[in-house]
């Protein structure tokens, strides 16, 4: 069956079909390729859509990211909350264990996606209360200069999805750089353990810099979430 026969029998045309290759185009070196991915996720499309709802999802949810700016521009936490929601959707679409999935996602991150988010976004200090007990503070010392992992990265994304599901906070955190000329410097306070030196449970306030660019991170967050889905048809 030729692709176009198929793209029919599943429904997959008119402005459906036209999003998504609008959506998904830029991740392809060309058509081909394109219609190719296409094809992969409706062939067996009878008897497992999980591929189909994984690339809807994939396109529902950045899509929805994209939207925040013009609904409330500058609110950084409701864009993550989008990406974090994309990948609970792949999560639960593919029936991995939660447990797993969250555990080895970062390793469908391209290395250039790595490098990227990891030299645009920085730890640069935590403010511990000095009533706090049981936070060793010696060993906070070793970590000054502590450097970002990939795996804290994604644990800050949780944080941040938290922080606005649990408690409304949709504001506070800034991920994205509004140019590409300055630093924007941001904060974080929460319970949650992300970093190695952070006792859990213990409320501290942490300090980021960024000059992540949105469209380029997006690029990568779903350029992930595509190896992802591919790895389904392996």
């Amino acid at each position: 069956m030729s692709a176009e026969e198929l793209f029919e029998e599943v429904g997959f045309v008119y402005e459906y079909r036209s999003e998504f290759e609008r959506f998904f185009r830029p991740y392809f070196y060309s058509e081909s390729d394109l219609i190719n991915f296409f094809y992969a996720v409706f062939k067996n499309d009878k008897k497992d859509k999980r591929p189909r709802w994984m690339m809807n999802d994939i396109q529902r949810f950045v899509a929805l990211a994209d939207d925040i700016d013009t609904i409330r521009p500058g609110k950084d936490p409701l864009r993550i909350l989008f990406f974090r929601i994309c990948l609970e959707a792949l999560c639960k679409d593919s029936g991995a264990p939660k447990a797993d999935f969250f555990e080895s996602f970062e390793s469908f991150f391209s290395a250039a996606g790595k490098q990227y988010i990891l030299s645009h976004f920085a730890f640069t200090g935590i403010k511990v209360p000095e009533e706090l007990e049981g936070f060793d503070r010696a060993l906070f010392n070793t970590h000054e200069n502590y450097q970002l992992t990939f795996m804290d990265f994604l644990r800050i994304i949780k944080a941040t999805r938290n922080a606005v599901v649990h408690d409304g906070d949709y504001w506070s955190m800034q991920f994205f750089a509004r140019d590409t000329d300055s630093i924007w410097l941001t904060s974080m306070t929460t319970d949650e353990q992300i970093i190695s030196c952070h006792p859990k449970g213990k409320e501290l306030i942490y300090h980021f810099q960024t000059t992540l660019q949105y469209d380029q991170f997006k690029f990568y967050f779903v350029e992930a979430c595509l190896n992802y889905l591919k790895s389904y048809f392996v």
